[in-house]
């Protein structure tokens, strides 16, 4: 099931905008049936929104609230299977996954409410992150989106 965000934009200029890099709790699952989002949780500390590169969810409770934006604009979401991986269950016993939901990124970075800048960094309008902020986004690193310059991941050197 695919439930696109409504079309048109939100906030305009860059001082709107932020950039968010998730809590990475895993992967994407091999063999997966082409349009299917299948992921394996390694770890999980309990955010809202995390990232198992390249692929972003979100709990449901975060779906419902970016579903609900008016006008929201630049991503799908979809149904995600996940599991949990031999490290999680020999290090979290008994833990259990809440449903996620995976979230398609197609706008455009700095003018949509959600897009990617060339490097797949997550950019979001002030509104979404405003929604983000009512739930568990505490170990997600945001930084103020600068268009134009280049955006680059920090790397140990």
């Amino acid at each position: 099931m695919t439930i696109p965000a409504r079309s048109g934009s939100s906030s305009r200029g860059g001082a709107n905008f932020f950039t968010i890099e998730p809590e990475a709790s895993g992967s994407p699952a091999t063999g997966s049936s082409p349009g299917q989002v299948t992921c394996v949780f390694d770890t999980w500390l309990g955010d809202d929104l995390i990232r198992a590169h390249p692929v972003l969810m979100v709990t449901t409770p975060v779906k419902r609230a970016l579903l609900g934006l008016q006008g929201a604009s630049g991503f799908e979401i979809t149904r995600a299977r996940v599991s949990t991986s031999q490290f999680f269950r020999e290090h979290s016993p008994g833990k259990r996954l809440p449903p996620f939901w995976a979230i398609q990124v197609r706008g455009h970075a700095g003018r949509d409410d959600l897009g990617l800048t060339a490097a797949g960094i997550l950019v979001v309008s002030r509104r979404v992150l405003d929604v983000l902020l009512d739930f568990r986004i505490g170990r997600a690193v945001l930084t103020q989106y600068a268009p134009g310059r280049s955006a680059s991941r920090r790397t140990k050197g």
